[in-house]
């Protein structure tokens, strides 16, 4: 059993480091090829309007978009995070399933385990969410 579960964790992690390292080689063909497009793009805004105006150009364009990743940044930084009631509910409807479909239990106890069991969850997570206001 031990010797099955080492495999299949072996595979997994292999598989895993297999895709992420061609997502590494992908990530670093694209930025090759960005910076082979930013060259030539540089030497046609030469030709057409001398070297320094290229340079001049290429930076501000460069700046221009750190700016908006910046920008962006900020605003997904600041937005508010998503409540977590939905994923409590989620978490407790197995729990209350389980309670009600075993026999050693009545479906009524099963019912009224699992509300408790998220009325704890949602009201530990409102709890949580007004901390979290205070600090900001």
């Amino acid at each position: 059993m031990t010797a099955l579960l080492t495999s299949e964790v072996g595979s997994a992690v292999r598989r895993n480091a297999t895709v992420y390292g061609l997502y590494l080689v992908g990530l670093l063909l694209v930025v090759c090829a960005v910076g082979y497009s930013l060259d030539a793009l540089h030497t046609w805004l030469a030709i057409e309007y001398g070297r320094i105006a290229a340079s001049l150009w290429i930076a501000g364009g460069l700046l221009a978009t750190a700016l908006v990743a910046f920008g962006v940044g900020a605003y997904v930084k600041s937005r508010r995070r998503p409540s977590r009631r939905l994923e409590a509910a989620m978490a407790a409807a197995p729990v209350a399933a389980t309670l009600v479909g075993s026999g050693k239990i009545g479906w009524k106890a099963g019912i009224v385990g699992g509300v408790v069991l998220l009325g704890l969850l949602l009201g530990r997570q409102m709890a949580q969410g007004r901390e979290g206001e205070d600090e900001k």
